[in-house]
């Protein structure tokens, strides 16, 4: 029988107190602490995340006039100064270690998610970045330009199961090239990426590691055609087998394949490198248009979550607020998974949000809605009737 728990304690309960409290120990996140736990931090950004909260002053007054629930949530006291001097000193490594455990438990259990857009069983994984601009002033430390500042978001995000595997935050000013050598790459993946990325050392990486890759080539990349191979459809007007021939084609010795792509839509012609040769020319032009789907996940974390403005200055702070943005992005997947609902993840997020301090299943509430059905009663012996 269902007992009486908030939406966020649920939402929590996904997260393994264990292993939680594990991290906690390691990285010393309550040594000395009398009130305010880690755990207890974990679940104010949740709910900071899930209701767009603005300010710490907004933080408090809005859980300060909910004291009744405080017992349920774990709370002993909460204060403005208590919760910047957490978001300050407790370590972001805690929440990035609790991230990817979450991730490793939820790849677990949902396993391999099709896609009907791909026909192949390989794994199909995004390399982007997204810059979120700071104020100077305020983050000193993010320096980015000489009156800017500001982080960059390094994200690999699987487009078949829709969710980012891997997060590194650097400053704005470092370039995606740099940042690739942290990216982990797994065999018999295609990773795909744009113009940025193409580096010869990086493209040789991926190929040693048995994994493939897809990218648009620079109008400066130089190449001399081995072989030409026969087009099927109209949209594809090329398909050759190529050698890069610039001087630094030492560092990428092998053949490569480059595709011409005709969009209808755009008409525009766009050309494709990979180092696939099983895989149709069509089938190439659709992975690398399944890019976008990493442009909409930043988009929509940027529009729900809290990753636009922060309520800490520190630099730990601000990575406290964007790990706890991916773990409350993981926790609305994983809850629409194990809920088997049809609902889109804005949808989820939305009913989660609107009870996210309501005692309610959190599986009942997305579960489909059917309003009762009005029957129109045709016996006339169940009217009133009135003689005068």
């Amino acid at each position: 029988m269902f007992k009486s728990k908030t939406v966020l304690l649920q939402m929590q309960s996904l997260i393994s107190g264990y292993d939680f409290k594990k991290l906690v120990f390691e990285h010393d996140g309550d040594k000395s602490v009398k009130s305010f736990t880690t755990r207890n931090l974990l679940n104010v950004m949740l709910y900071v995340h899930m209701t767009s909260k603005q300010s710490l002053r907004d933080i408090v007054d809005s859980l300060v006039s909910k004291k009744n629930l405080w017992y349920h949530l774990g709370l002993k006291s909460l204060s403005r100064n208590n919760l910047s001097h957490a978001l300050k000193i407790r370590s972001s490594v805690i929440f990035e270690k609790t991230f990817y455990e979450l991730l490793h438990r939820l790849r677990k259990e949902r396993g391999l998610k099709s896609d009907k857009r791909f026909r192949f069983k390989m794994s199909v994984k995004t390399f982007d970045s997204t810059t979120i601009s700071l104020c100077l002033s305020l983050f000193e430390w993010a320096t980015f330009r000489s009156k800017k500042g500001g982080i960059k978001l390094h994200t690999m995000f699987n487009n078949r199961k829709q969710i980012p595997e891997f997060v590194n935050i650097t400053e704005a000013g470092r370039h995606d090239v740099r940042a690739a050598d942290k990216f982990p790459i797994a065999s018999n993946s295609i990773y795909v990426f744009d113009k940025g990325y193409i580096c010869f050392k990086f493209l040789e990486k991926i190929s040693k590691n048995k994994a493939f890759f897809v990218t648009r080539t620079k109008t400066n990349t130089r190449y001399k055609i081995i072989s030409r191979q026969q087009k099927n459809q109209s949209c594809i007007k090329a398909d050759w087998i190529v050698e890069f021939s610039s001087y630094k084609s030492k560092d990428y010795p092998e053949a490569l394949r480059v595709i011409r792509y005709y969009d209808e839509e755009t008409s525009k012609t766009y050309e494709f490198m990979t180092n696939n040769f099983n895989l149709t020319a069509k089938t190439i032009a659709d992975i690398y248009k399944s890019r976008w789907d990493i442009e909409l996940f930043f988009k929509w974390i940027k529009q729900n979550l809290k990753v636009k403005t922060f309520i800490g200055t520190s630099e730990n702070a601000v990575k406290i607020q964007i790990w706890t943005a991916m773990i409350a992005y993981l926790l609305t997947e994983y809850i629409r998974f194990k809920s088997k609902t049809s609902f889109t993840i804005l949808k989820t997020f939305r009913i989660l949000s609107e009870n996210i301090l309501c005692n309610a299943d959190i599986y009942n509430l997305l579960g489909d809605f059917k309003p009762p059905s009005r029957i129109k009663t045709e016996n006339c012996d169940l009217q009133l009737l009135m003689n005068f």
